[in-house]
């Protein structure tokens, strides 16, 4: 037989045997898989830890200075602005732009002048109680909002079946606790190998959809056997790392006690982001801020979109880390909607405004979306802030919108209320009446004073106050704090939270009656 013909033969062969190994590996997958073999890809948790250094109280923050979360002092209110402070996880922290755009768009459109500024609050990874710990910071350090907004749910979920309770960590501490406090040695040495194979396990996943072999079931066998036999060494490896963990540090591993078993912690952490937006509901409402919940879409709740082939190829991992956490976890969430409303709180949930959209949004495995994505949840989000927005847009900038500060700026700091025996100023961010005396002696101080406070709500007083209708807050320089220091007489009084009308204040004497008085009424 001529060479070519012998060629062609052995080629032809060569092709028909590999087409029924390849049948015949086809079929193998289905047997062991349960489906065809296609494409699809197996996420696996990243290590996005670089990012973040530990924090005092948010648990960890970026470790890059341009974030509003680095801004010192906080910004505080201007009457040309309606201040946004923006809180959750990654895709808070990506539809921003876009929120901020739609923000802006809607105030241009109505006509208003005030310029929406979204602040971004959110953190990659990012889970309950850090929202409402950054809330309650920035409000402490003299941070102001008009508008709070929290987009969060799945990394309340698919965060709580993470590294923490693997770690034997707290589950409700900042995800992957562990990995922010420093380790010992044989942790560093160990954590490095599992790096390595979650490398390798994340480098075979992009083969699976990329190589030029993806087509083929023998590779893929081949692919598939060699993530689950790095799989189950990455299990191995981190019990192992669990086993050098388990000294008990109260820094490493927080309380003793938590609901240990998967069927208690996933209804623990849905009853901890419920509360959790109760207590942000009434921290906003403390400053003066409108508060706003979404809970934020995913691919993997029920019935919430038909996938795109694109979406079906990247952003769908059937046998994915997250996708059995958010089937588990979101109706946990959502069970809590009526309890949201319920309690007074703008509560939204976004988990249906897909639902019959068959454009590409998602991007990966996870929750991500593109940027058609972001446009269309912004404008979900801003069509749902419009009785907020609108408030926002028309109120006069220099009404009273705070608990917190009306009525304590009807003056600058250390602006002078009452000139008598003593100077009374308002300082401290209207937070305090500071008394004053210069050439002061201890004799000058010995008579009680008197300081009435007339509010602007009758309400706000005790019951027992209403009739007369003043808050009696008289004191004696002493109790008060009071000081004599290079003869002058100081003493530093707080001011209550209401809305003030009007003060009264002086000195009196069982004896003598008033020895001085001076009124200020304060503008509304």
């Amino acid at each position: 037989m001529p060479f070519r013909k012998k060629a062609l033969y052995y080629g032809l062969m060569l092709l028909l045997t590999l087409l029924a190994l390849e049948g015949m590996a086809r079929i193998a997958y289905y047997a062991a898989y349960g489906q065809e073999y296609g494409r699809n890809r197996v996420d696996t948790p990243g290590e996005a830890t670089l990012f973040r250094i530990r924090h005092p109280f948010y648990g960890h923050t970026r470790s890059f200075p341009y974030h509003a979360l680095n801004e010192t002092p906080p910004r505080p209110r201007r009457a040309d602005m309606v201040l946004v402070g923006l809180l959750g996880g990654s895709v808070a922290s990506d539809v921003k732009p876009f929120l901020e755009r739609a923000l802006r768009r809607y105030f241009t459109e109505a006509g208003w002048p005030r310029q929406p500024v979204v602040l971004e609050l959110a953190i990659g990874g990012q889970r309950q109680p850090q929202q409402v710990m950054i809330a309650a910071h920035t409000l402490l350090l003299g941070g102001e909002f008009d508008l709070i907004i929290n987009l969060d749910g799945v990394n309340e979920v698919a965060g709580i079946g993470k590294q923490n309770p693997q770690d034997g960590v707290f589950p409700f501490f900042s995800g992957r606790w562990q990995r922010l406090v420093k380790p010992s040695a044989e942790e560093i040495l160990l954590s490095g190998r599992l790096a390595a194979l979650r490398r390798e396990q994340s480098r075979l996943a992009a083969a699976g959809t990329t190589a030029p072999l993806r087509w083929s079931a023998l590779f893929g066998i081949a692919n598939r056997y060699r993530q689950e036999r790095n799989a189950a060494r990455i299990s191995q490896l981190n019990h192992e790392l669990a086993a050098l963990k388990a000294p008990y540090r109260l820094e490493k591993h927080g309380p003793r006690s938590w609901p240990a078993g998967e069927e208690e912690l996933m209804p623990a952490a849905a009853r901890f982001w419920y509360r959790s937006s109760l207590i942000l509901a009434r921290l906003a409402a403390m400053a003066g801020a409108d508060y706003y919940h979404f809970l934020q879409p995913n691919q993997y709740a029920p019935n919430s979109k038909p996938f795109s082939p694109e979406e079906r190829e990247a952003a769908y991992a059937p046998f994915g880390f997250y996708k059995p956490l958010i089937e588990q976890g979101y109706p946990l969430l959502r069970g809590f909607n009526k309890d949201l409303t319920g309690a007074g709180v703008n509560y939204f949930d976004l988990t249906g405004i897909f639902a019959d959209n068959r454009e590409t949004l998602y991007i990966d495995a996870c929750c991500h979306l593109n940027a058609r994505g972001y446009e269309l949840l912004a404008a979900a989000m801003v069509q749902r802030l419009e009785p907020a927005l609108r408030r926002l847009g028309q109120d006069r900038p220099t009404a009273p919108v705070s608990a917190l500060a009306a009525a304590r700026r009807p003056a600058e700091p250390d602006t002078l209320l009452v000139d008598g025996n003593f100077q009374v100023y308002i300082q401290g961010d209207g937070k305090y009446l500071r008394y004053a005396r210069a050439n002061c002696a201890a004799a000058d101080t010995a008579a009680r004073f008197f300081l009435h406070l007339t509010p602007r709500d009758l309400t706000d007083l005790p019951p027992h106050r209403r009739e007369p209708g003043f808050d009696d807050r008289d004191f004696s320089f002493a109790a008060a704090g009071g000081r004599l220091w290079r003869g002058q007489c100081l003493a530093q009084i707080p001011l209550p939270d209401y809305p003030i009308a009007a003060l009264r204040t002086g000195q009196y004497a069982p004896d003598a009656g008033e020895l001085w008085a001076g009124e200020f009424p304060f503008p509304e």
